[in-house]
């Protein structure tokens, strides 16, 4: 029987060096390259949760400037649009004029179909200041404004409850990597740290890009950086957008200047610094009154089968209420007289007519002083919409006819008048009888343009019906577009 010896073949020491360094290779390696993949992942959760914070402060920026009415790329027309607005710290990008807001839902559908609104009293403002943490880049983006609740309405729409909030930080210290394109005719593009941005000329809609970095701790000696662009439309309709310039604006002197350019109420712009606005608070300015509804078919206005009665609205308000709003706002930018000159001085008056007349001020237009302005908005805040369903001008035109305080007559209504002709026994008509549009026309051009005041110049806005024209309104009446016949004089149809 044969014998088998087993023998101890173990691993020699070498062997097991070897061994043991080959293994720690290999971990050494597995872990390196666990490092790598980890460190790329959180490069790229990095890099994604930037683009997504750059592209939710863009998406919030789009909708705030969908809602506008007008964007301001002037630091100082924010001062001018209201005294008590103010600027935030850092650098001013641009500000965003809202219109009236409701405050909660129930305000847009209240009883009596009448909205409840607020004016926010001063715009939003974007700007740019250093960010105090390093660590998440150089600059910041602010907004200071009206804040939101949790379902998105605004908590306040007066100044006094401003905040600044944080839309994103990490915003770098030049927009070297500019890509925007703007379209022709808007402005230039403006470049304010890592933010570019252009607006165009009416100042409606923007294009805007954003460059931020991301530099938190891990990833060393890399900044993460991104760029994402977008462009926004304001379809909010403001005054801007109806205004009408007529030929030969340039030409008058002493214009009256207001915050932004001229001087300008609904479809109207001021040529004279001696103003008198006759303006309706009959019962056809109430909202209970239902107008007749129709349409313009082949460029004539036909009432149509059974017509559907409306209450009017502009802008969420009746039509009284959207006067005496968009008066107060448009006396309150007016230049008060401190620090003018005679010539450059302001001569105001307000007439209110529904059948008689209401004055601000008894003794004919007065200087706009600083009280008297105060005056003119208490006037306008107090004044109410009265029973009677009649308007009767004739008399307050032709006493601006004969004053030499009065340059431009700027008359706004929502009705035709009661009386149509004129008697020899009421002012500016001389020895003559006949339709009252005809004879003011005919003062205007014979006896007012030979003083030295120079023709008057006579302004007139029509809502909801055009009484501009013959044609445009089922009574075929057009005497706010007959009395406004002068060189420079127009009509202005508001829908």
């Amino acid at each position: 029987m044969k014998k088998f010896i087993l023998k101890d073949n173990g691993f020699s020491i070498i062997e097991l060096i070897i061994a043991g360094a080959i293994s720690i290779t290999a971990i050494g390696i597995g872990f390196s390259v666990l490092q790598i993949a980890l460190k790329g992942n959180k490069i790229d959760e990095t890099q994604m949760g930037l683009n997504g914070r750059i592209n939710d402060t863009l998406d919030f920026i789009l909708d705030e400037v969908k809602s506008s009415k007008r964007i301001i790329d002037k630091e100082e027309d924010i001062t001018n649009l209201n005294a008590y607005c103010s600027l935030p710290e850092g650098e001013f990008l641009f500000g965003i004029i809202l219109p009236d807001q409701a405050l909660v839902k129930s305000q847009y559908n209240p009883e009596g179909d009448k909205f409840n609104l607020n004016q926010i009293e001063c715009p939003v403002i974007y700007s740019i200041r250093p960010n105090l943490n390093s660590e998440k880049g150089p600059y910041s983006l602010i907004r200071y404004g009206p804040q939101y609740n949790e379902v998105g309405y605004y908590i306040s729409p007066s100044y006094l409850q401003f905040q600044e909030t944080l839309l994103l930080d990490g915003i770098t210290g030049s927009g070297e990597y500019k890509k925007i394109i703007c379209p022709s005719g808007w402005d230039d593009i403006k470049t304010i740290k890592g933010i570019s941005y252009c607006i165009d000329e009416f100042k409606k809609a923007i294009e805007i890009q954003i460059e931020a970095v991301d530099a938190e701790k891990g990833i060393v000696n890399n900044q993460l950086r991104s760029i994402a662009s977008i462009a926004g439309f304001s379809s909010i309709q403001d005054e801007n957008q109806i205004n009408i310039i007529p030929d030969g604006y340039s030409n008058f002197n002493n214009l009256p200047r207001c915050s932004g350019g001229e001087c300008c109420w609904i479809g109207i712009c001021l040529k004279s610094n001696k103003v008198t606005y006759i303006i309706d608070n009959s019962y056809y300015m109430n909202e209970d009154f239902l107008h007749s509804n129709g349409s313009i078919i082949d460029g004539n206005w036909q009432e149509i089968n059974n017509p559907e009665f409306i209450s009017p609205k502009i802008n969420g308000k009746n039509l009284f209420e959207y006067q005496i709003t968009s008066l107060r706002q448009h006396i309150n930018k007016l230049p008060s007289s401190n620090g003018l000159s005679e010539d450059e001085r302001m001569y105001i008056q307000i007439i209110a007519n529904n059948g008689g007349s209401t004055y601000l001020f008894e003794d004919g237009p007065q200087q706009l002083t600083p009280a008297n302005k105060i005056e003119a908005l208490n006037f306008l805040t107090n004044l109410d919409v009265e029973v009677q369903s009649a308007i009767d001008p004739w008399e307050d035109i032709c006493r601006a006819l004969e004053s030499e305080y009065v340059g431009q007559l700027i008359i706004l209504s929502a009705w035709k008048p009661s009386t149509v002709s004129a008697s020899i026994s009421q002012p500016c008509v001389g020895l003559s009888e006949g339709y009252f549009a005809e004879i003011i026309n005919e003062y205007n051009q014979f006896t007012r343009s030979k003083s030295a005041t120079g023709s008057l110049v006579i302004d007139s806005i029509s809502l909801f019906h055009n009484y501009c024209e013959k044609s445009k309104n089922v009574y075929e009446n057009e005497w706010l577009g007959l009395i406004s016949q002068g060189a420079e004089s127009n009509c202005a149809h508001i829908k």
